[in-house]
């Protein structure tokens, strides 16, 4: 096959990835809506594992085909590094981005803490296995569990938990009202999974062959086009919400995301399929994901806890950096 046919297969692969987790999102949100469910629990599981869904399909169907390994775990780490440098980045040019002070005492230092036990998880017998995985996933649970007795505890809390539907209706106001046609709804949740399904597919299988092609590791493929690509619904939500002056969404959205990626999509995938993880990781990814992820916190924690404009245009500089080190990397 000629570069040209898997550009336009991987292309192809991106957009039915996104337009899949956007079907699969607006059509379980309403309907969930329409069940009187509320908006606290669509926001902690529909909206907020729908967003991810590119990355869970992506590294899942990677790591089955037997073939795709270094896409699934590059996928994983590089989507992290990508939504703190380049997400953040950008939203923080458009506009000063503030962060809530339970940021930085609660969902920062976690994501810290996580980011920090899956390193050593990888790095410990060179994979990530089902044990492992049960490990993440069950951390997932717990952090989900408290999230929502908070929610149903402290206002504060349950604000936050609903930013995850609100940053969905930056893309569509009506996708956390009930359903008017469950018909439809339902059609958009087939036709939803169906397009993630085969969009996975079509994307593994270019970034694969163009890998060989371009005898170019299928690790730096994963970090960089794969993990970029799979972030995509993040990139939209949380440029639209900074636009529409909502830069909390943003951080609450890059952070939620990040967790997930580590304790849901990492740990869902290990244990369906364990991960192996070549030990050069800890030099191109592990951490420089550690690298990003303390360095968000330390330029979030001085008072009045905000990343500024200056501070986004040094992440973007440094994730663009990174990615040319990767080339050079990749070529020694």
């Amino acid at each position: 096959m000629t570069l040209l046919f898997l550009t336009g297969q991987f292309l192809a692969g991106f957009v039915l990835l996104v337009a899949g987790a956007e079907f699969l999102v607006r059509g379980a949100s309403r309907i969930a809506a329409k069940l009187r469910i509320p908006a606290a629990v669509i926001g902690l599981t529909v909206v907020a594992f729908g967003t991810s869904l590119p990355e869970l399909v992506v590294s899942l169907t990677a790591s089955l085909s037997g073939e795709g390994n270094d896409i699934a775990i590059g996928n994983i780490v590089g989507s992290n590094i990508a939504n703190l440098g380049l997400i953040l980045g950008l939203c923080g040019l458009i506009a000063t981005l503030a962060v809530k002070a339970s940021f930085t005492q609660r969902e920062i230092p976690l994501l810290i803490g996580v980011s920090v036990i899956f390193t050593i998880m990888a790095m410990y017998d060179g994979s990530i296995g089902r044990i492992d995985g049960l490990l993440l996933v069950a951390g997932l649970v717990v952090f989900e569990g408290f999230s929502f007795r908070a929610a149903t505890r402290e206002r504060e809390f349950g604000e936050e938990l609903v930013e995850a539907v609100e940053a969905a209706e930056n893309i569509d106001d009506r996708i956390a009202t009930p359903s008017q046609q469950p018909w439809f709804d339902v059609l958009l949740i087939i036709l939803g999974i169906v397009g993630l399904v085969v969009g996975a597919d079509w994307l593994v299988d270019a970034a694969t062959a163009i890998a060989r092609l371009l005898n170019v590791p299928e690790l730096i493929i994963g970090l960089t086009l794969v993990a970029v690509g799979t972030s995509l619904p993040e990139v939209a939500t949380s440029l639209v919400a900074v636009v529409r002056k909502n830069g909390d969404i943003a951080i609450a959205n890059v952070l939620g995301s990040n967790l997930f990626n580590i304790l849901g999509i990492a740990g869902i995938t290990a244990v369906v399929s364990p991960i192996a993880v070549p030990s050069s990781m800890l030099m191109s990814s592990f951490l420089p994901m550690l690298g990003f992820t303390v360095l968000v916190a330390v330029l979030a924690w001085p008072k009045p806890n905000d990343i500024k404009r200056w501070e986004a245009g040094l992440l973007l500089a440094l994730y663009l950096a990174y990615t040319v080190w990767l080339v050079f990397f990749s070529a020694s």
